[in-house]
């Protein structure tokens, strides 16, 4: 039986080739179309890896990682602030270059769940190793700095993104200590602040701060002051170009 089911279907295909119905391709085509797949394939990765890059710097850049260490309501603000849009784009990419991979007998060797994850997952392991690895965002964003716009100029120009004033997150200067109660001033804006520090929070304290240190606050706004739930001393090659504040 299975034998005659296998006779039927190759007399079947040889009278639609006869008929024109379906028509022969020669080798070449298939093999410039394994080609084109495997160039666009490789570059579809690489500009998804340089978005989840991109995606990575651009927390790093403006401070925003240090939220996960203000509890509840730090980590709130970093949902709110994360670039979600550049997240959507690599993932669309990724599942983009899945698609074409399944179009190919190859891909559907491997389950698209797994194959959707591997790609993202690669993805995110070089774009971690390329921000955190490497100086190739610090590079752009100097070149921007130094207004040399180079291919990336106007993209890392725009990396550090400005927050609404008039809130309660600021990433600031020390200009003066007094016990609980700091003077800062947002460099970008040049606005000077006072910030509150809780007596009772560790991750909003004194402690080891010096004037001229940079300093990443998240609080409240209370008659013009900060009252801080969260304090984080960034290092000392962090750029000093504040990022305004907000909620």
């Amino acid at each position: 039986m299975e034998s005659n089911n296998h006779h039927n279907l190759k007399e079947k295909l040889l009278h639609q080739i006869r008929t024109q119905e379906i028509s022969m391709r020669p080798r070449v085509y298939f093999t410039l179309q394994m080609i084109a797949l495997a160039v666009v394939s490789f570059f579809i990765l690489v500009l998804s890896i340089f978005i989840f890059n991109f995606l990575l710097f651009t927390i790093r850049i403006n401070s925003h990682d240090a939220l996960l260490g203000f509890g509840p309501r730090g980590f709130e603000a970093f949902l709110f602030f994360f670039p979600w849009e550049l997240l959507v784009l690599d993932v669309a990419l990724i599942v983009a270059l899945q698609w074409m991979l399944r179009t190919f007998k190859f891909g559907y060797k491997t389950p698209a769940v797994y194959l959707l994850l591997g790609l993202l997952g690669a993805s995110m392991l070089f774009g971690f190793a390329l921000d955190r690895g490497t100086l190739f965002n610090d590079h752009f964003l100097d070149e921007a700095d130094r207004h040399h716009m180079g291919p990336f100029g106007d993209l890392y120009g725009h990396a550090r993104r400005p927050l609404p004033p008039g809130e309660g997150v600021c990433r600031c200067i020390i200009l003066d200590i007094q016990g609980s109660t700091l003077t800062v001033q947002d460099s970008r804006s040049t606005t000077t602040l006072t910030v509150v520090l809780p007596s009772d929070d560790v991750r909003a304290t004194s402690t080891g701060l010096q004037i001229g240190d940079i300093i990443f606050v998240a609080g409240d706004l209370d008659n013009g002051a900060i009252r801080a739930f969260g304090l984080r001393k960034l290092p000392p090659g962090a750029p000093k170009s504040p990022q305004g504040a907000l909620k």
